[in-house]
C-alpha cells in the first residue's frame, strides 16, 4: 500500500509490543473475563490477534480485513485464525464469533468518510441529524467512530468487551451515544497514550475500553474513568448524561441553559470573491484584483484568527452580504446594486463550484448563518479554534460580521455588550468553560457547548470586584460600574 493510500485509509498499523501492553492491561484489569472468542474487526497484519491469542490463551480467533495483502499476512502469522477478506460494514460479526464473552480489540482507521473513496458504509445521515446540520456537513463522520458504534449496537446487552485505539474525540462521541441510547455497561475507560511515540503522529489518542453488560434498563448516565496508560494513574472522570459531559475537575457549576442565543457567523464558501481587503481606500479581492462595487452590501468581517483583543473597533477585512435572511431572493441586487450584481456574475463560476448541497436549490450567491441578529450593532464573540476562549466586543459604524468558525451573542446596547464581554472573560467563567471543553477537538468551542452556559448562574457567581479585576487584567480603561453590571443582570432576567 502506498503512502497516499495509507493516509486515505487512516492506516496506522499497531506495533506488536504495544499490542501486548494493551492486552496485558485488559487481562490484569479483569476487563475481559471469560474470553471465549477474540475479534479484530479491521485486523491489518494481525498484530492484535497475535498478542491477544497469546495473552488470553484463546484459540477462537476471527479477523476481518478489506486489504487482501494484509489479510494474507495475518493468515500466515496467525494460521489458527479465521480471516475474512471483506468490508466490516457488510458483515454481522456475531455470525462469525458469537455474541457473549467476545473480546473485540483493534485499531480501526483514523479517517472520516469525506477522506475515503472506498471501505465505506452505506451512506446514511449519521446520528439522524436533520435539516441544515446534515446539509452543512455535520453528518460527516469518523470511520473509526462508526465502526465502534456498529460493534456497540451488535454486542449491547452481552458480556463482551470492546477495546479500540482511537482519538479521544471519537471515544467521547461514542460515550455520548451510549448515554443517549441507554446502553448498559460494567465499566468504561479511556487510557490516554502518546500517539507520537507509538504511531509517529500528533493526535490526542486513547485506548477506549467498554465492558458491556447483559442488564437492560440503563438510566443513561455513563461514568468513564480517564487514565494515563503509561503511568496507570487516574487523570479525570467523565460523567455523561444525554448531551452533557462533566468532568471531576469542573469547579463552579455554571451548567444550564443559556438565556441568550449563541449564533454562528456567515457561511458562503466563496472567499476569493466574497471576502475583500481595504487598501488605500479601494477594495481588493483575494485574487489581488480591485473590486469596484457599491458599499451598501459590504460589511466589516472578523475571522477566527482575528479574535486577539477584547475590544475591536477597526477592521481591514470585509465581506459582501447578499441576504438579510435565509432563502431571501437575491434578484434585488440587480436593480439596486448593479455594480455588485455585475461583479458577482462575473465570478459566477466560483459560486457554481461550491460543493455543499445547501446552495443547489438556493438563490444565486446565497449565504447561510444570516438573520436579524447579523445586523445587531454590537456582538460579543470568540473563535471556535482557540484553546483559550477570549471573548471580544465587536462594533463599528456598520454591523460587524464573523465567519462561520466564530460564535457570538448579538446586542443592541453597548453597555450591556461590554458588561457581557467582561463577564465571559472572568476567571470564574473561563475556568468553567475550560473544564467542559475538550481542547484536543478541532473546535473546542461550539454553539452547542456555549449554550450550556447559564448566564444567570454566571452573574450570581462573579462578583463586581471580579469583573473589575477582569477589566484590569484585559488592560482596558476603567468603564464598568455596579449599575452597568446590575443592568446586565436585569437584561438577562428579561430574556427568560
Amino acid at each position: 500500500m502506498s503512502g497516499n493510500e495509507k493516509k486515505e485509509f487512516g492506516d496506522y498499523q499497531t506495533p506488536l509490543d504495544f499490542c501486548y501492553k494493551v492486552c496485558n492491561y485488559i487481562k490484569e484489569s479483569g476487563l475481559a473475563n471469560s474470553t471465549r472468542a477474540i475479534l479484530e474487526p479491521t485486523c491489518g497484519i494481525g498484530n492484535f490477534l497475535i498478542a491477544a491469542s497469546n495473552v488470553f490463551g484463546c484459540r477462537n480467533l476471527v479477523g476481518i480485513e478489506i486489504n487482501a495483502e494484509y489479510a494474507n499476512t495475518t493468515k500466515t502469522e496467525v494460521p489458527s485464525a479465521m480471516v475474512k477478506i471483506d468490508n466490516i460494514f457488510n458483515i454481522s460479526t456475531k455470525d462469525l464469533c458469537g455474541e457473549d464473552g467476545v473480546l473485540i480489540i483493534g485499531n480501526p482507521p483514523w479517517a472520516t468518510n469525506s477522506n475515503l473513496s472506498y471501505n465505506l458504509p452505506k451512506k446514511i445521515n449519521f446520528r439522524g441529524l436533520r435539516g441544515i446540520e446534515a446539509l452543512t456537513g455535520s453528518s460527516n463522520f469518523d470511520i473509526c467512530e462508526y465502526i465502534i458504534l456498529k460493534l456497540l449496537d451488535e454486542y449491547k446487552y452481552t458480556n463482551s468487551t470492546i477495546c479500540m485505539l482511537c482519538k479521544t474525540s471519537v471515544a467521547r462521541n461514542v460515550i455520548l451515544e451510549m448515554s443517549r441510547n441507554h446502553i448498559s455497561y460494567q465499566k468504561v475507560e479511556m487510557l490516554n497514550f502518546n500517539s507520537k511515540k507509538v504511531f509517529g503522529i500528533s493526535a490526542s489518542a486513547c485506548i477506549f475500553v467498554i465492558r458491556l453488560s447483559k442488564e437492560r434498563g440503563s438510566a443513561g448516565e455513563v461514568v468513564c474513568e480517564v487514565k494515563d496508560f503509561d503511568k496507570k494513574s487516574a487523570i479525570d472522570t467523565l460523567t455523561v448524561s444525554r448531551d452533557t459531559i462533566k468532568t471531576a475537575s469542573t469547579k463552579t457549576d455554571l451548567e444550564g441553559k443559556c438565556q441568550l442565543v449563541w449564533r454562528q457567523g456567515v457561511k458562503h464558501d466563496c472567499g476569493k470573491v466574497m471576502e475583500l481587503d481595504l487598501k488605500d481606500g479601494e477594495y481588493i479581492n483575494k485574487g489581488k484584483n480591485p473590486v469596484h462595487i457599491e458599499s451598501d452590501l459590504v460589511f466589516p468581517l472578523v475571522k477566527s484568527s482575528h479574535f486577539k483583543r477584547p475590544i475591536m473597533h477597526e477592521f481591514s477585512k470585509f465581506v459582501i452580504v447578499t441576504q438579510t435572511k435565509p432563502k431571501q431572493d437575491t434578484s434585488y441586487i440587480q436593480s439596486e446594486y448593479p455594480l455588485t450584481w455585475k461583479y458577482l456574475n462575473d465570478n459566477i463560476e466560483s459560486f457554481n463550484k461550491r460543493k455543499s448541497v445547501i446552495y443547489k436549490k438556493s438563490a444565486p450567491f446565497s449565504m447561510f448563518g444570516i438573520g436579524d441578529y447579523s445586523f445587531a450593532p454590537y456582538k460579543v464573540g470568540l473563535s471556535g479554534f482557540y484553546k483559550k476562549p477570549l471573548f471580544c466586543l465587536l462594533s463599528s459604524s456598520k454591523p460587524v460580521m464573523t465567519d462561520d468558525t466564530a460564535y457570538f451573542l448579538a446586542f443592541y446596547n453597548y453597555d450591556i455588550a461590554y458588561s457581557m464581554m467582561l463577564l465571559l472573560n472572568s476567571k470564574t467563567v473561563q475556568e468553567f468553560l475550560l473544564s467542559i471543553a475538550f481542547l484536543d477537538n478541532k473546535r473546542p468551542y461550539t454553539v452547542k457547548l456555549l449554550s450550556r452556559l447559564d448566564i444567570q448562574k454566571c452573574i450570581a457567581a462573579v462578583s463586581f470586584e471580579e469583573l473589575k479585576q477582569t477589566e484590569s487584567d484585559l488592560q482596558l480603561a476603567e468603564y464598568i460600574t455596579e449599575p452597568l453590571y446590575a443592568n446586565l443582570a436585569q437584561f438577562v432576567r428579561e430574556q427568560v
